[in-house]
């Protein structure tokens, strides 16, 4: 076929852990795929291996290829080069995710690549009803996690070193609640990684996923985000508990400031309000309760030291975001996190974390589980 020097196609090349290519075709495979437009139209080009449950579960709008057709047709064993030729279309815009060597062998052959300006697929920050049904039930699987998470801590023990003792005579461990609540998604088909059970001080920096035994009296930090094995979307909760009274007063005091954070936060959300406004809001109303963000002597970060929320979807960070850096209105659609939090090395952490969507007048929040601190 001729090439054309005006048309331009779309292209990725990836497995279906990358989000783009999952979105834009439907298809949930491991092994790496092309996904391309051209005239308008969607296409998969897929082993032969995969062809047929290709042309079962893509997208009904995705035409499917059989990868081998296109390498006979073209002669060119390297899909890549042979695509031109294939679509008569010399010139590709790619992700920012597209691999380096790639784009070295298709400009190398005289192909134009091009790396797309902004997000690949800015509609993904809108989810439709289909999506959002996808989250709420990721959601309401991470609930389950997170109840199983609160009855561990509920039926343990305290020992005279203040330790948390399982039924068994065990300590409760970070690493023991982890590999529980992981192998529990496991079952239900979602997969969890490094998810964060931080006591004490540990909880004091945001992403450490803790270690050891916990504590009574001190906070808690459980933050659990599965991805679904089959549709790809995410679920985000972050609770924070402590068996008993907490041993540092701080601690309530900080609870106390986050969860009215959340609610100020929460009651901002609609179609139109700004990212930064909604962040902003958080952040003057823990600073108005004495929680000012700065460093330490030691320069650890202390007070509200991370953006308010981010997308969720098919990446459990996407966009839209609620932090200082998004000046844009909120559109109707977005899924976004709302997590303030307040760290401290002094006495640890509280991040709160609900899943709301933006729909027109408010937010609608698929997080249905109670946040509470204690737990006797």
């Amino acid at each position: 076929m001729e090439k054309s020097q005006n048309r331009v196609g779309r292209l990725i090349s990836a497995g279906s852990a990358d989000s783009n290519i999952l979105y834009g075709s439907g298809f949930n495979a491991h092994d790496e795929f092309l996904y391309y437009e051209a005239d308008g139209k969607q296409y998969i080009a897929v082993s032969v291996l995969e062809l047929s449950r290709a042309m079962d579960e893509a997208h009904s709008h995705v035409i499917v290829r059989d990868r081998n057709d296109i390498i006979r047709k073209t002669g060119k064993r390297d899909i890549l080069l042979g695509l031109p030729e294939y679509t008569g279309i010399n010139e590709w815009i790619v992700p920012d995710s597209f691999p380096v060597a790639y784009a070295d062998r298709m400009r190398n052959a005289g192909i134009i690549v091009r790396t797309m300006d902004g997000d690949f697929f800015p509609e993904r920050a809108i989810k439709n009803e289909e999506e959002i049904e996808k989250i709420r039930h990721a959601m309401k699987t991470t609930e389950n996690a997170m109840r199983m998470v609160q009855e561990m801590i509920r039926q343990a023990g305290v020992n005279c070193h203040n330790m948390l003792v399982r039924k068994d005579g065990e300590l409760l461990t970070s690493e023991y609640v982890r590999s529980e609540v992981e192998a529990e998604f496991k079952r239900r088909g979602y997969t969890a990684d490094r998810t964060i059970i931080a006591g004490g001080k540990q909880g004091a920096a945001p992403h450490c996923i803790g270690e050891g035994p916990l504590r009574a009296g001190e906070p808690i930090v459980c933050d659990i985000f599965p991805r679904s094995d089959r549709t790809g979307y995410w679920g985000d909760m972050t609770r924070t508990f402590c068996k008993g009274k907490p041993v540092n007063p701080k601690t309530e005091r900080a609870f106390a400031s986050v969860l009215k954070a959340a609610e100020k936060s929460l009651a901002m959300l609609k179609a139109g309000a700004v990212g930064a406004d909604v962040h902003n809001c958080a952040a003057r109303s823990m600073e108005a309760d004495g929680f000012t963000a700065h460093k330490n002597a030691d320069g650890i970060p202390c007070g509200f030291i991370h953006g308010l929320g981010h997308g969720v979807g098919l990446d459990i960070h996407e966009q839209p975001r609620l932090s200082p850096g998004n000046p844009n209105p909120l559109p109707a659609g977005a899924v976004v996190s709302v997590e303030p939090g307040l760290y401290d090395p002094e006495w640890g952490g509280i991040r709160l974390e609900d899943i709301v969507v933006v729909r027109e007048n408010a937010c609608e929040c698929l997080t249905k589980i109670d946040t509470f601190l204690e737990i006797e």
